[in-house]
């Protein structure tokens, strides 16, 4: 096992961004498509669905779908980069077996933290006024779960396999660093998307004051008052897409890296594109 480091985890995605930025702009691209095709999707199984309850429930489930399997393909490009580098893909992009063990890998993961919150607030409500502490220590136990499971993801893509024992035996002993690393990534994540819309109204209000806010910030409307702005926050947040996926998932895969004793890529290597 290497040394492991909860910080220098927690910084991964930025060293991923320095070293690997063209590729993470090619994403954005990548991110672009997927909202277009998305957009024409909707579009299709609107008229299709034609109005019917059931049809329109049965399109925004394949919809939801199709969201989930973009993500994976960018939470699975930055596990490629970081893991697996010489594997072919166009700019680490696949949509294969790994994307789609991922995905099964996040529903597990929503279901059970589904079930866990229903049984919380079911035994909440039976004890009554004093189920709070039910609900607390749910959520201190769904933390938790949530730590020692955490790298059933990389897991899944390094050794391609659903394994969440797999990950609860490497990170035994290590729940408080890894909940550190978890904690510390989350805060930067949250700083980045902080400074990039302060700096986003900051624009906006400079240009069109109260009116330039509500420009960046409300729908069509807005669009029609402050086209370019709002076509700023839309490439804004086109681009942040796949930067918040590599400050989020790199962690997760230097984590695994040092805990199940494997070199991390040479940071050398050219870019691909």
């Amino acid at each position: 096992m290497t040394s492991f480091s909860a910080s220098d985890a927690a910084l991964e995605g930025f060293h991923l961004i320095r070293r690997r930025w063209r590729i993470v702009l090619g994403w954005a691209g990548f991110n672009l498509l997927s909202l277009i095709m998305l957009i024409v999707l909707s579009a299709m199984l609107s008229v299709i669905a034609g109005g019917g309850r059931q049809a329109m429930a049965l399109a925004g489930l394949v919809i939801g779908l199709s969201v989930l399997f973009a993500q994976a393909i960018l939470a699975a490009a930055v596990f490629r980069v970081e893991m697996r580098p010489e594997e072919p893909a166009f700019m680490h992009l696949r949509l294969g077996r790994d994307e789609l063990r991922l995905v099964l890998i996040w529903l597990i993961t929503l279901t059970g933290g589904w079930v866990l919150w229903w049984l919380s607030m079911l035994a909440g409500h039976a004890v009554g006024a004093g189920g709070i502490w039910l609900e607390l220590a749910a959520m201190a136990l769904a933390v938790y779960f949530g730590v020692r499971f955490a790298l059933t993801p990389p897991i899944g893509f390094a050794e391609r396999k659903v394994d969440f024992p797999g990950s609860w035996r490497l990170t035994r002993g290590r729940a408080a660093p890894m909940l550190g690393m978890l904690a510390l990534s989350a805060c930067l994540i949250g700083l980045v998307m902080v400074t990039v819309m302060a700096a986003l109204a900051v624009i906006a209000f400079a240009s069109g004051g109260l009116d330039g806010l509500a420009g960046i910030f409300g729908g069509a409307e807005a669009m029609k008052r402050h086209p370019g702005l709002f076509l700023l926050a839309f490439a804004i947040e086109i681009i942040l897409t796949p930067v918040l996926w590599a400050l989020a998932m790199a962690p997760l895969a230097a984590a695994y890296r040092a805990f199940a004793g494997t070199d991390p890529p040479p940071l050398g290597e050219p870019l691909r594109l």
